[in-house]
């Protein structure tokens, strides 16, 4: 399963993903905007977790994982990066704004769009 939307039309897959309510809640409430790097728990849910990031983009990005059984949403927050499957057979560009929503599974982010820029992110685990 792969969604790639607008922030905007983050409710309307509210009946596909488990828990996304907490998601926009605490995007609704700025949380992860304010929120230094680190792990963090959905004060609501537990079962939510979610990981902001400041990082630089790169030509390689950086790795990270969906585990078993779950999903994972992520939001670039500042900037702008390529989301892509560990072959580069599916590709976004993540901008400010943006939503990409991702199954179980290992992929590559903070890849740089053109030149390396400081981005922060956040990815959603749900």
């Amino acid at each position: 399963m792969i969604i790639f939307d607008t922030l905007s039309e983050l409710e309307s897959y509210l009946p596909a993903l488990k828990n996304l309510i907490n998601v926009i809640t605490l995007l609704d409430r700025s949380i992860p905007y304010k929120d230094k790097a680190g792990v963090y728990s959905c004060p609501e849910n537990k079962d939510v977790t979610y990981s902001v990031d400041n990082l630089l983009t790169s030509s390689k990005g950086v790795e990270f994982t969906i585990p078993e059984g779950r999903k994972g949403v992520i939001v670039t927050l500042e900037g702008e990066q390529i989301v892509s499957d560990l072959n580069h057979e599916k590709v976004f560009i993540l901008s400010e704004g943006r939503f990409l929503a991702l199954s179980e599974g290992t992929y590559r982010r903070g890849i740089s769009v053109n030149l390396p820029i400081d981005i922060k992110d956040v990815i959603f685990i749900i």
